[in-house]
């Protein structure tokens, strides 16, 4: 993984379940604002073993995510080859290469966020919605164990994109 610079926390948003369905996942992925990063950017030789760091995501102060990188679905390596198959990559490119599904939760209006990273320090957000619209405030674990689609929230309130503040 020589050709990896560095590594930083990104939290990558989605708008799961507001897009109409003839839009695409590129257009539910790629809002303003929704791929905040940092603080800080360290060099690839300052992480010994990307594929064994902690991370955890906290919303409102309740941890929602504790896990390691060993347990992402895809390693490293895995991601560049499947970008780097459609997309080429340049120096400064920065790729997103996934979590454990498990935590995710939605983000509404006023939510702080927060996501740390072992080595990486802490990204903190806070969540603006101009419509103040709300969600059922469940993970997608929660919602595969009720029977439901783990990745659409309930929704409430118009269509739009929150922003993060």
């Amino acid at each position: 993984m020589e050709y990896v610079f560095g590594y930083t926390n990104f939290i990558d948003g989605s708008a799961r379940g507001m897009q109409p369905a003839a839009q695409s996942f590129y257009q539910m992925k790629s809002r303003d604002t929704f791929a905040p990063i940092g603080p800080y950017l360290v060099t690839a030789d300052e992480i010994r073993d990307p594929h064994k760091v902690a991370i955890k995501l906290w919303n409102n102060g309740t941890l929602y995510q504790d896990f390691n990188t060993d347990d992402m679905a895809h390693q490293i390596p895995r991601c560049i080859e499947w970008v780097t198959s459609i997309h080429t990559l340049e120096p400064g490119d920065i790729l997103a290469t996934g979590t454990n599904h498990g935590g995710l939760n939605p983000f509404m209006d006023g939510d702080a966020i927060e996501l740390e990273t072992a080595g990486l320090g802490r990204l903190r957000i806070r969540v603006r919605d101009e419509l103040g619209r709300t969600w059922a405030r469940e993970t997608r674990r929660e919602r595969q164990q009720k029977g439901l689609d783990g990745t659409t929230p309930q929704l409430s309130g118009k269509y739009a994109a929150a922003t993060v503040a």
